[in-house]
């Protein structure tokens, strides 16, 4: 006598557990990814330095060296030549115990360290001794004809160009030669310096790196940059393309208009996107806002000079569009938070231009609390090539 065979999962069992999975599936994708965690930011009393507590993450302090905005191509220069120097002079100083970057940035050099949290504190105080030594100028010549060699390749392109070209209007150069201001301009460096401190135990080593490391404030300020209207025809194109950019300053990192400024951008960003298509036109978007000034410069190249589409595309930006793009802006910063090395470099930059404590927290509610009418006018004065500097490339004939 044979057994009969019986599956031990029947069909209907099989068919409602399909469902099952697919309404799970639903209502988990209905939740999203969560509320974002975002971790407390302290400061001492100088705001000299700021720290971030982290569990089960390594300490990494963060020197914030202050420097003149490179923009055009000899303060680019001398940022890049200033960060060999410091990589040099921390490879000499090469322990085991730690590692290290340096970073330009447009207005200052990082200079990163890290080690373990189990670790005792590295010698912050021969370290900064070792950096901040005085430079002998003639010494890197070859290092900076090396960078000269970099950026001239860098500049055969039409549209670095045209950025370029911007940036001298921003920035006019001057008699210095880089190795002429060298020495000056990497003591200035170190004498208004922050630090940003985070990983795990961090709050326990503040009074150490305080007694370690400069906590003076000076009076130094960068010299102001101003810029006037102006339409420029700059050069032919490469790639046989109409290039034309229009930009500006912008206030300040620490200005009140800030997110006001950047939701402005995020709205021709989201607009030129919808548009590209069919106007058949490339763009790109320029954006920064750093210690003491800051540019925007958008970029829009096509088959066909792109100045007469600008009006057309000035009356496009409405509520609705601005509404979307407020949405956008702040979803993005709690995606990007949801990395804990996103708060990291947040941290610095709420160090360095020494923002509220609370920003990581209140940076998307007040996103979403500016007004309409005042972001509409502003993106659309972005928009208006005769009242900032205005550069053309044409094809050549």
């Amino acid at each position: 006598m044979t057994n009969e065979y019986r599956p031990l999962f029947n069909r209907k069992y099989l068919i409602g557990l399909v469902w099952f999975s697919l309404i799970a599936i639903m209502i988990l994708s209905s939740m999203g990814p969560g509320a974002v965690k975002y971790h407390e930011i302290e400061s001492n009393e100088a705001r000299t330095l700021s720290w971030m507590e982290l569990d089960d993450q390594p300490i990494t302090l963060v020197l914030l060296l202050p420097t003149r905005p490179a923009f055009n191509s000899t303060q680019r220069q001398l940022q890049q030549l200033q960060s060999q120097i410091l990589q040099q002079r921390l490879n000499a100083l090469a322990n085991p115990t730690y590692s290290y970057h340096v970073l330009p940035r447009q207005d200052r050099i990082e200079v990163t360290l890290r080690w373990s949290s189990t670790q005792e504190l590295p010698n912050l105080k021969s370290i900064w001794t070792a950096l901040s030594q005085p430079v002998e100028s003639a010494r890197w010549q070859d290092q900076l004809k090396t960078i000269q060699a970099r950026q001239y390749l860098d500049g055969q392109n039409s549209e670095q160009q045209i950025i370029n070209h911007f940036y001298e209007r921003l920035q006019p150069s001057n008699r210095m030669t880089v190795l002429g201001n060298l020495s000056r301009s990497f003591n200035i460096m170190f004498q208004n310096p922050r630090f940003a401190l985070s990983g795990e135990g961090a709050e326990d080593l503040v009074s150490a790196i305080e007694e370690s490391l400069p906590q003076q404030q000076s009076d130094q300020n960068s010299a102001l940059i101003t810029a006037s209207p102006q339409f420029i025809q700059q050069g032919e194109s490469t790639d046989q393309r109409f290039r034309l950019l229009v930009g500006t300053l912008i206030p300040a990192r620490d200005s009140k208009d800030f997110v006001q400024e950047r939701l402005s951008a995020q709205v021709l960003q989201d607009l030129l996107s919808q548009q590209q298509t069919q106007y058949n036109l490339n763009f790109r978007m320029l954006w920064a806002a750093l210690s003491d000034t800051g540019y925007r410069a958008l970029i829009i190249d096509g088959v066909q000079n792109p100045g007469p589409v600008l009006p057309q595309l000035s009356q496009m930006i409405t509520e609705d569009l601005v509404g979307k793009s407020q949405q956008n802006l702040a979803s993005q910063w709690h995606d990007n938070m949801r990395d804990i090395a996103n708060q990291v470099q947040a941290l610095n930059l709420i160090a360095f231009y020494r923002l509220p404590e609370d920003t990581l927290e209140t940076y998307a509610e007040q996103v979403l609390d500016q007004d309409t009418d005042q972001v509409i006018e502003l993106a659309r004065k972005a928009l208006q090539a005769d009242k900032q500097i205005s550069i053309l490339q044409s094809p050549s004939l």
